[in-house]
């Protein structure tokens, strides 16, 4: 029986630590029309909210005031992520545009539902 602790490193090889990997959010932008349609694959939480709404604001600076964001993708989002669509309206509002949600399913259609981001963001789940 060993009195050690911990168990021992195996020594030569590199040190391997547990870490929490996070599915990166991927964000494809196509053109719709007049609007954008940016659609959402991966999780959208504190990690990744930044860069959508710095990407979201870049549009609407960039004369894209209307976008459309798909997340039939979307397989997480928190409330970072719901702030994120909310602040991101405000940016398009403040172009002359707006933000609008549609494809949610599963978890985030419930977020969605459950917070009432929908009813002021207009959300259509199709």
């Amino acid at each position: 029986m060993s009195t050690d602790p911990a168990p021992r490193q195996a020594t030569g090889g590199p040190r391997i630590e547990a870490t929490e990997v996070a599915a990166p959010l991927v964000v494809t932008t196509e053109p719709a029309g007049e609007t954008l349609r940016l659609r959402l694959a991966g999780e959208l939480d504190m990690s990744t909210a930044a860069e959508l709404l710095e990407r979201i604001a870049d549009l609407a600076a960039g004369g894209s005031p209307r976008v459309v964001v798909d997340l039939t993708a979307l397989t997480f989002c928190d409330s970072a992520g719901l702030t994120t669509f909310v602040r991101g309206d405000r940016r398009c509002a403040e172009a002359g545009g707006w933000l609008r949600l549609t494809g949610a399913h599963g978890h985030v259609a419930r977020v969605i539902e459950i917070s009432g981001v929908g009813d002021s963001l207009l959300y259509r789940p199709s």
